[in-house]
């Protein structure tokens, strides 16, 4: 999977529907009091089977099929709690009202952090360390409810610039009047005693947590600002227990920014304040003949709402944000047949799912979709609303039964180029005997609105680009797949393009001090908000071989004094030196150049990227 990363970078650097004929009509039967859904892993989109699902204070429970799914019927009237449960993964948990047709429930599951372990009569600080930084939970001693010494900590990262869809229930504060909340960071905290039992801490007593700034947030977030924290509840279904954090210096490496505070019950736990400037977008659902009633639509951030008979609603969100937009809609005792018809059987089931993901809500010939100041009126998504002149449109289809991988490439003052593969997953989520993903529908679009649909170099080899697209340095990028051509998006992820980066103290043939050399380079889109990127500077004397004659930084600041990786750090020997300066964003993280899956989706994975390598130069270094 890696590798053709690479190839993708290379290609960049060196240079379908099958949605039946539409008369299978929207009329097939969705039961009533049943609750559907699909449980896939956060970060591979691979569809988990085994998966335990319980209904919260009940009895019942039911386990995922080897396509991820499951269904309850003859639930009693009402939402519906559900926990979630697979070896391996942090808890799961999702919320659908039993009404009268069907309702789906779309869980992501994301791995469980390293566990570690804690004796409670102990003060301990316990972490997990990411690309973003330092996770942690700071005991004090005698706080937990329990008499075991022998217990285990597991600290599972989120965050939700990559991962919102691994987020329990609907990231809402409130009840009857609910208002979104906008993510910021999260982790979920799991205490397990010798007995494999979910331990928590004492009445009154707390925990100290630490949960990093993502770094594209890191601009709107600075050092004193104070964040709104809340828990899930999975006996409520909701976001509670709010209390106010506070942004500092992490305590574990004193420089990451986190947010620092008190927890009084170890489950899901985050930042998210509530949502100040809203709007209210129309929306219309389509299914396989047109306007599809019924169907369940989220926002993120913002609220739920249900389509009228005319197939639309309005819906809540944050204003001035990329909002994702998901809808569902279960049909029972139903099958889709070759040419994507709803034929009736027994026991079968259908669910199709939508996305959106939008900017700025830029419609893709240009016009602006209908939304209005200030959140809906409450009963803005009954069926007796009027008609909405130009509502977003969110298709739906079944997701994907095969598995798909994609790698793009963002080429500042060129093109993008993707490189599409579809296969299976082995245990490591790499594709096994791989092929070209022919006729998938690839659009790209910036955070101004200018959208372009990718087309294929040639039927049958999965390489797609947009030649005709200018990439601007600096600017971001979202990326919307749907692989199989069936009009719904399947995976979706966004990076931003690299400025342009040029060396601003070094220059081709220059003498400098060794002792005294802090080298330093300029990004054209440093100040960009939510701009992050990697930078890797080589320093190699010319014929040595030895430890004073190499220098190494891979970083985000734009500076770097070389020096020998000696103990203590010592200059770089006099000499003649070859330096190199490459810069990296989007999949790339962390201090060993990781790379990490940033497009996502039911049955997707893959990676969308900016690279740059600034031509090296050669300079003289003297004592």
């Amino acid at each position: 999977m890696r590798n053709r990363l690479w190839l993708v970078a290379l290609m960049g650097l060196l240079g379908a529907c099958n949605g039946g004929d539409n008369s299978g009509g929207n009329t097939a039967p969705s039961a009533p009091n049943t609750v559907a859904g699909l449980v896939t892993d956060i970060g591979s989109g691979v569809r988990l089977s085994g998966v335990t699902v319980r209904v919260v204070g009940s009895s019942r429970t039911t386990t995922t099929d080897a396509r991820g799914e499951f269904e309850l019927r003859g639930l009693p009237a009402g939402l519906v709690k559900l926990d979630f449960e697979k070896t391996g993964y942090a808890p799961g948990h999702g919320i659908a009202e039993s009404a009268d047709s069907a309702q789906t429930v779309l869980v992501a599951l994301k791995k469980d952090g390293t566990e570690q372990s804690y004796n409670p009569t102990q003060a301990r600080t316990l972490f997990q360390r990411t690309e973003a930084g330092p996770y942690a939970v700071i005991f004090q001693p005698n706080s937990l409810e329990t008499t075991d010494t022998n217990l285990r900590v597991v600290v599972t990262p989120l965050d939700p610039t990559k991962e919102d869809a691994a987020l329990p229930g609907d990231l809402v504060a409130g009840g009857a009047s609910p208002t979104p909340l906008a993510p910021v960071t999260f982790a979920e905290f799991s205490i397990l005693d010798s007995q494999n039992r979910r331990i928590n801490l004492k009445p009154g007593s707390s925990a100290i947590v630490e949960l990093p700034i993502p770094p594209e947030l890191r601009s709107q977030y600075k050092i004193g600002d104070k964040i709104h924290c809340y828990a899930y509840n999975p006996q409520t279904g909701r976001w509670e227990d709010f209390v106010e954090g506070t942004v500092e210096r992490s305590s574990v490496d004193g420089t990451t920014p986190v947010l620092r505070a008190s927890i009084r019950h170890f489950s899901w736990y985050g930042g998210a304040p509530t949502v100040q400037e809203q709007e209210c977008v129309d929306i219309e659902v389509r299914g396989r003949d047109g306007p599809l009633d019924g169907a369940v639509v989220t926002a993120r951030p913002g609220l739920r709402a249900v389509t009228n008979r005319l197939g639309q609603a309005s819906i809540t969100i944050q204003k001035g944000v990329p909002v994702n937009f998901v809808a569902t809609k279960t049909y029972t005792d139903t099958f889709v047949d070759s040419r994507g018809n709803l034929i009736p059987k027994p026991g079968a089931k259908v669910i199709d799912i939508g996305k959106v993901y939008e900017d700025d809500l830029i419609g893709l010939d240009g016009q602006n979709y209908s939304r209005r100041p200030g959140p809906c009126p409450a009963a803005s998504s009954q069926s007796v609303r009027a008609a909405a002149t130009n509502p977003l449109p969110i298709p739906v289809a079944p997701a994907p039964e095969g598995f798909f991988e994609a790698s793009a490439l963002l080429q500042p003052g060129g093109a993008v180029f993707v490189l599409l593969e579809k296969g299976i997953p082995n245990a490591d989520g790499d594709l096994e005997d791989a092929e070209p993903a022919s006729g998938a529908q690839i659009t790209l679009s910036d955070s101004l609105g200018n959208t372009v649909t990718l087309s294929e170099l040639a039927p049958g080899t999965g390489n797609y680009i947009a030649s005709n697209f200018n990439i601007v340095a600096g600017r971001r990028y979202t990326l919307s797949i749907d692989a199989d051509g069936n009009g719904s998006i399947d995976g979706s992820g966004s990076a931003f393009a690299l400025g342009n980066v040029n060396w601003s103290n070094l220059a081709d043939g220059g003498s400098y001090s060794a002792a005294s050399l802090t080298a330093t380079w300029n990004d054209s889109a440093a100040s960009q908000p939510g701009y992050s990127a990697l930078y890797q500077v080589i320093f190699q004397r010319q014929g040595g071989s030895g430890v004073s004659d190499f220098a190494f930084y891979l970083g985000s600041e734009l500076s770097f004094a070389p020096r020998a990786q000696t103990d203590p750090p010592t200059p770089l020997a006099p000499g003649t030196y070859t330096v190199m300066l490459n810069a990296f964003s989007g999949a790339f993280n962390g201090g060993n150049l990781d790379i990490t899956d940033n497009i996502t989706g039911i049955g997707m994975q893959g990676q969308i990227f900016s690279l740059q390598a600034i031509n090296p130069i050669t300079i003289t270094l003297s004592p």
